[in-house]
């Protein structure tokens, strides 16, 4: 039997995990082997958490697990020109990987798209490859982006691997098959940007590609006056393009359109790919006071179950208990389970979103605290199941 009520405010406080925040990047240049493509060589530039800055440089220290985003460059650039994008997520904790193919003039666009969807599953398999350096380091999710001609084939990419869990890009372009074609088969989370002033590919055909997905939560942004080459750090070949076509000048400059761009991508990462709920709340924030921008949004379901509209009833067999309860908010109450163990432990607000999440909780026993007065719920995971309770915290 389900009860379905309205959840009041939920502000416990946990000894949760602090963000990984300016990891050193490490970097290597790996050719992984697609066996399915006739053992097509896929020559990669890969960006890791490190022990300290460089190539080659070790793994960052401690068990943490890191998800994978791989981005598609543009036509005839390099991954050097993304950098910028490279340092500005794996600090933060993520693996970010780079195919070095199809920088021809005459490159194809579906093995581009089929690259990305390649390594977002290989990489994300070192995790299991005994001897890797990253053995027991990666997670299984993953982000696929890309820009321009990379852009496009980012769409692409998300056809060939239906396990990818969301969607970026940058200054998209229509590709052959079609990205916009593409775009109408896309279920998962996606964020689009575009620059007002881009002559290179306008940013009507990112509107395209953004209308045609279906998928129920998705947001567009279009940077007031963000160039093509913005986004690639004003590589010298794509401003060649732009100069050529007599749109090189903006009242912005790449670093503004970088601070834009990341001030969204990676609270929609962290929300996607490490299911943190309160990165949720900043995504939504940070989009409402945009400055410099006109955006586009809409979400009517999270696929990661933040939002609790239905609480099971509480069964007396439950193992999960809480003493005292009523309890003062300042000493806190203690949640107990009788047998198993906990795996997670999420805290909800009055609408029913989740505001906290703690994935590693030592032994089956945490205090909890609330900052005032008020009944709040608890969400636990375990090796048994899934339990809640309700706690009432008083001011005493």
């Amino acid at each position: 039997m389900l009860i379905r009520m309205p959840l009041l405010a939920f502000m416990a406080v946990l000894c949760v995990s602090a963000r990984a925040q300016n990891l050193p990047v490490g970097k290597r240049s790996i050719t992984f082997i697609d066996g399915s493509r006739f053992n097509r060589s896929v020559p990669t530039e890969l960006y890791y958490p490190a022990l300290a800055a460089g190539n080659n440089t070790p793994v960052a220290s401690g068990t943490e697990k890191y998800p994978v985003v791989v981005f598609g460059h543009g036509f005839v650039m390099t991954p050097a020109a993304y950098l910028w994008l490279a340092d500005s997520l794996v600090k933060y904790g993520f693996i970010v990987a780079f195919p070095a193919t199809e920088s021809s003039f005459s490159p194809s666009h579906e093995q581009l798209g089929r690259d990305l969807a390649f390594l977002a599953q290989r990489v994300c398999s070192l995790n299991d490859s005994s001897g890797n350096f990253l053995f027991g380091r990666v997670t299984n999710k993953s982000a696929l982006g890309g820009h321009s001609m990379g852009g496009g084939c980012s769409f692409l990419g998300m056809t060939y691997n239906t396990q990818i869990q969301a969607l970026f890009n940058f200054a998209a372009a229509e590709t052959n098959p079609s990205a916009k074609t593409a775009a109408s088969s896309i279920q998962k989370p996606a964020l689009i940007f575009s620059g007002s002033a881009d002559c290179i590919v306008a940013p009507s055909e990112q509107q395209v590609m953004y209308s045609n997905i279906p998928y129920s939560c998705k947001s567009y942004v279009n940077i007031t006056g963000g160039l093509h080459c913005h986004f690639g750090n004003n590589d010298a070949t794509c401003v060649f393009g732009q100069v050529s076509s007599g749109c090189n000048s903006s009242s912005i400059n790449a670093p503004a359109v970088f601070n834009k761009t990341i001030s969204l991508l990676r609270p929609f990462l962290q929300h996607y790919l490490k299911a943190d709920c309160s990165a949720a709340g900043q995504f939504e924030t940070t989009l409402t006071q945009l400055t410099g921008a006109t955006t586009q949004r809409t979400c009517s379901s999270d696929p990661l179950g933040c939002v609790v509209t239905a609480v099971p009833a509480t069964s007396d067999l439950s193992p999960l208990r809480s003493y005292p309860n009523p309890a003062s908010r300042i000493i806190g109450t203690t949640l107990a389970l009788q047998r198993g163990r906990f795996e997670e432990i999420s805290l909800f607000n009055a609408q029913g979103s989740m505001i906290q999440t703690q994935r590693t909780v030592p032994g089956n026993v945490i205090t909890l605290r609330a900052p005032v007065s008020g009944t709040y719920l608890v969400r636990a995971k375990t090796s048994l199941g899934i339990f809640y309770r309700r706690i009432v915290f008083h001011n005493e």
